[in-house]
């Protein structure tokens, strides 16, 4: 995945996001946000946020959100639901999830939700959520991750050349990205037994900023 391609994929993803995936997603989604225990004076950080469908699922009244998404076009239907939502805590910008314009410990939570097979360097993306989030922070990412089954996972490295036109990777795995950005999982879970997605709970410990860099989280 190149973020250039992304970028125009997602422009016109966004036409119809809501009404096809947007509508499978909503349920882990909600899931997902509750297990974030938001604060009055909580900094949430959602990256990737689409077309903010999301928004649906954090308080009106505690804690303040900030989208980040690389998509004009994503952004445009999320900014339509905070006005029509009338909300008062909640803003999004367009930007690299990789590149993030914050300071080091801004962020109580992080949400990171069908982005990080999205991007071109999943591992940066984990960086920069660590760097970003408080020591202790809660990081929530919902994603698809690759089959600890040994068919299905050859069948998703045959099919990650079309999902990648489509936008996204579909042989990224987690206990890869366990390893090579030594994050700690809290618990993860699935809603049904047999479930595309999974829901990944972990507590920003910092450990991709202290394996010595990019170049070797990048190997």
């Amino acid at each position: 995945m190149q973020e250039s391609s992304t970028k125009k994929i997602y422009d016109v993803h966004s036409v119809f996001y809501d009404a096809t995936f947007g509508r499978l997603v909503r349920r882990r989604i909600a899931q997902a946000i509750s297990h974030m225990n938001i604060k009055p004076r909580d900094r949430v950080l959602d990256l990737g946020i689409g077309t903010g469908v999301s928004l649906n699922y954090y308080p009106q009244d505690r804690g303040h959100i900030v989208g980040v998404d690389l998509s004009a076009g994503m952004l445009r239907e999320a900014r339509k639901k905070i006005r029509e939502q009338g909300r008062t805590n909640a803003s999004v910008f367009q930007g690299d999830a990789m590149r993030l314009p914050f300071t080091r410990d801004t962020f109580d939570h992080v949400f990171i939700s069908h982005v990080i097979s999205v991007v071109s360097d999943p591992y940066r993306l984990v960086q920069e959520a660590q760097r970003v989030a408080k020591p202790g922070a809660r990081i929530v990412i919902v994603n698809h991750f690759q089959s600890t089954n040994r068919f299905l996972a050859l069948l998703e490295k045959w099919l990650c050349p079309l999902c990648t036109k489509l936008g996204w990777r579909s042989d990224l795995a987690l206990q890869d990205l366990i390893r090579r950005t030594g994050v700690e999982v809290d618990y993860r879970f699935k809603l049904e037994s047999i479930d595309l997605w999974e829901t990944v709970v972990m507590t920003n410990t910092k450990s991709a900023l202290n394996l010595g860099g990019m170049g070797m989280l990048a190997v």
